[in-house]
């Protein structure tokens, strides 16, 4: 009895034994072959143009790959539609796994689509390399429906659908019902509709995948700096907001104050020029001693005119002096004897247009020359710019009022 159990027993662990060896060698079968596969998957995308480190770290995500049916056929696809081997590239090293998608069912179709709404050659590969998200999102579900949204708001303006769909492709890769059907009915509720609605979306797109709650804040801030619901110059001050934090905001308004402004004057700087806190500190600053201190200009009238800080000092503001400065020298600015110089303000805000006809081509071709070179001189040698500005500031008080 004892044999037989010992018998039984040996057979027993020989059997274990050999099941054991059995998975072992399957097991070590399946590492070989995916070991084979993954160097022709490494081959395969270095003959695309991938570096092998780049190669290597996408196919170590795909071990059990058997074919390259299906990335061959992705790739020629792509290189139908005018696809870039770097546009490529950057797509499979964001989104490999797109390299698996079916292209008749999935990709191609979306790809159509995009070329209908106007993108087409290099621009729909940039687009679609730059927005890959949305690759595995429903066209059906998700993509045509936000879509529509965004050509409701820009109609009858169709051209400008594929500006913003390059600054927010991301949008189509979420749910329209979660942000932007509600941000953009909150928005109609306080007046900004039509082409304000449309250019704030051109402008600044992440406003509209936002939290409303956020989004309302931005208004309440806007309410408080004096904007009223229903103002065309709400939509600007709901912009300028929301494009920094309270953090830079708060400091901006330090840097006003620090400068002799008080807090009506800040609110009323803003009410007029929103879009001048978005400036630089720097600039600001800039501003604030060019005109002041520089140029003798009284605070009252810059919280009047202050759009005036907005424009570059060393390529609009000063080369534009500088041409009055030469016209009057030559005496040709005949209209000036008989009434109040010219104030510096309208020849800032003068349109680029406006300001060539009335102050440059209008004279003699030799003097025309000369007046462009003084207006710009700055484009043919950037490096004499800085210093040959900072010497004009006191050449150009002399043509103020």
């Amino acid at each position: 009895m004892q044999f037989l159990a010992s018998l039984v027993s040996n057979s027993r662990n020989f059997r274990r034994r050999w099941n054991r060896a059995l998975s072992l060698h399957h097991f070590s079968s399946n590492a070989r072959e995916a070991s084979v596969s993954n160097a022709v998957f490494v081959e395969f995308l270095r003959d695309n143009g991938f570096q092998k480190p780049q190669a290597m770290a996408i196919a170590m995500r795909y071990p059990n790959l058997k074919s390259l049916e299906q990335p061959r056929s992705v790739i020629q696809m792509l290189k139908s539609y005018s696809f870039s081997d770097t546009q490529i590239q950057k797509l499979f090293r964001v989104h490999p796994q797109m390299m698996f998608y079916n292209v008749e069912k999935n990709l191609e179709p979306k790809l159509r689509f995009f070329e209908e709404l106007g993108f087409s050659g290099s621009d729909l590969g940039k687009f679609v390399s730059q927005h890959s998200s949305f690759i595995g999102v429903s066209l059906v579900r998700k993509i045509i429906p936000t879509v529509e949204i965004l050509k409701s708001i820009v109609a009858p303006k169709h051209e400008h659908l594929t500006v913003i769909l390059s600054r927010c492709g991301w949008l189509l890769g979420t749910d329209p019902n979660l942000f932007l059907l509600p941000n953009i009915s909150y928005l109609k509720t306080c007046g900004i509709v039509g082409s304000q609605l449309a250019s704030l979306l051109r402008r600044q797109p992440r406003i509209f995948n936002v939290p409303e709650e956020k989004l309302r804040g931005y208004v309440s801030r806007a309410l408080e700096l004096g904007f009223n619901l229903n103002s065309r110059m709400l939509v600007h001050a709901v912009l300028s907001l929301s494009s920094l934090s309270e953090k830079t905001f708060d400091r901006k308004l330090k840097l006003f104050v620090a400068n002799g402004f008080s807090e009506d004057e800040i609110t009323d700087i803003i009410r007029r020029s929103p879009g001048l806190i978005r400036c630089a500190e720097d600039k600001l600053t800039l501003g604030f001693e060019f005109y002041m201190k520089r140029m003798g200009i009284e605070r009252e009238a810059l919280v009047k005119r202050p759009c005036v800080l907005m424009y570059n000092l060393e390529k609009r503001v000063i080369p534009r002096l500088k041409v009055l400065q030469i016209l009057r020298e030559k005496r040709l600015l005949k209209e000036e004897k008989k009434k109040k110089k010219k104030n510096i303000f309208d020849i800032v805000e003068m349109t680029e247009k406006a300001f060539l006809e009335k102050y440059v081509v209008r004279f003699g071709d030799e003097i025309a020359e000369e007046l462009l070179v003084a207006y710009k001189g700055h484009l043919l040698n950037n490096d004499d710019d800085a210093d040959s500005s900072c010497s004009s500031h006191e050449d150009c008080s002399l043509i103020t009022d």
